[in-house]
């Protein structure tokens, strides 16, 4: 017996019984009681109790190649007792199972990566159109099953232009944060977020929603932006906005500048600390708590108060993370904007 390979062994198996749905702390008592080769590898049989006095139980740890101390990750018990001459049986039907198991895990998780890679091709597609269909959107905003949506906060627009951006990145440092071209009535606007759910990738963020009119959008136009704040590439103003760091906002021209200026003034004051993490974390974390069924455990949307300023805005998780999104005004059968979108998902891709 390799002893320095044995201890290795035992060392695997009393970390994994330590796990809370396990024994929940390492055994009180634990020896190895045997070895054998399986499909190449060599596995360690060992009998352990979960308090002194107990009954033993029966755990495998293995396989191992030849002089090797690392595992292939097959380390299981089902905490049956331990039968000294039945042990070696219950041992290779144990690294059968796990063995079994793991392959089957295995292609599963490789058929969950293509997926999410045929979502990710799927969807960038999808953000990069220049025109939107008012149904998909619409539907979007119709709960069921996989779908809901929420209004996660009032946006401040008292000087009637939008600025949609990654607040994070580009707003606090007051570049690539485009101001609309297009005006609305200076007011306050409830801003909502279709959700959706999928078992590859979760709770995600789909549309971001300014409501200007409560009735509904029959055709959208692309948001131009004031040349002055656009997106430039190579002398062309471009449509839509970047995200760096996988949050956009919707806030007021005026808004925008009182938040750089805040921003600023924090991290002067705090030179060596990040935004998110050192200030914005908390209040995410706030939100996931008030509403966990809409968003993940770290928060996907907040709505928030200059402190200086005293402008509201909100800011929310974009999709699938950082790219460049485009915004999109909804005009109601009058030919009056009634709201402001971000397609950021295509939920059908997800459903």
């Amino acid at each position: 017996m390799d002893k320095r390979q044995m201890s290795a062994a035992l060392e695997s198996l009393s970390v994994w019984l330590s796990n809370k749905e396990r024994l929940g702390a390492v055994p009180a008592a634990i020896e190895c009681a045997g070895e054998f080769d399986f499909d190449g590898l060599r596995y360690y049989i060992f009998k352990f109790q979960r308090a002194l006095e107990s009954e033993w139980l029966i755990g495998i740890s293995g396989g191992y190649k030849e002089g090797s101390l690392t595992n292939c990750g097959h380390v299981f018990s089902e905490m049956d007792p331990y039968v000294e001459r039945t042990a070696r049986e219950a041992g290779v039907m144990m690294a059968q199972f796990i063995r079994d198991f793991m392959r089957e895990k295995n292609i599963e998780e490789k058929e969950r990566r293509e997926r999410v890679n045929r979502l990710f091709s799927g969807n960038c597609e999808y953000v990069s159109k220049t025109s939107l269909d008012v149904e998909s959107i619409a539907m979007q905003f119709v709960k069921s099953e996989t779908r809901s949506h929420i209004t996660v906060g009032t946006v401040d627009i008292p000087s009637g232009k939008v600025v949609v951006s990654d607040p994070l990145c580009y707003l606090a440092m007051g570049i690539c944060c485009p101001v609309l071209k297009e005006s609305i009535p200076a007011g306050s606007y409830p801003a909502e977020v279709a959700v959706v759910r999928n078992k590859d990738v979760g709770i995600r963020m789909c549309t971001a929603r300014l409501k200007v009119k409560p009735t509904p959008a029959v055709y959208y136009s692309n948001a131009e932006s004031v040349e002055s704040n656009s997106v430039m590439l190579k002398g062309w103003v471009m449509s839509g906005f970047p995200v760096e760091t996988g949050v956009m906002s919707f806030c007021d021209a005026e808004g925008a500048k009182e938040y750089k200026a805040f921003s600023d003034k924090w991290q002067s004051e705090n030179p060596e600390k990040n935004n998110y993490d050192d200030y914005f974390a908390r209040f995410f974390a706030e939100s996931a708590a008030r509403y966990p069924e809409y968003q993940r455990e770290r928060g996907d949307f907040i709505e928030w108060k200059n402190p200086d300023g005293g402008k509201r805005m909100v800011m929310i998780s974009s999709g699938f993370g950082d790219g460049f999104y485009q915004c999109y005004w909804g005009y109601d059968e009058f030919g009056d904007i009634c709201e402001l979108v971000v397609p950021m998902i295509d939920s059908k891709l997800l459903e």
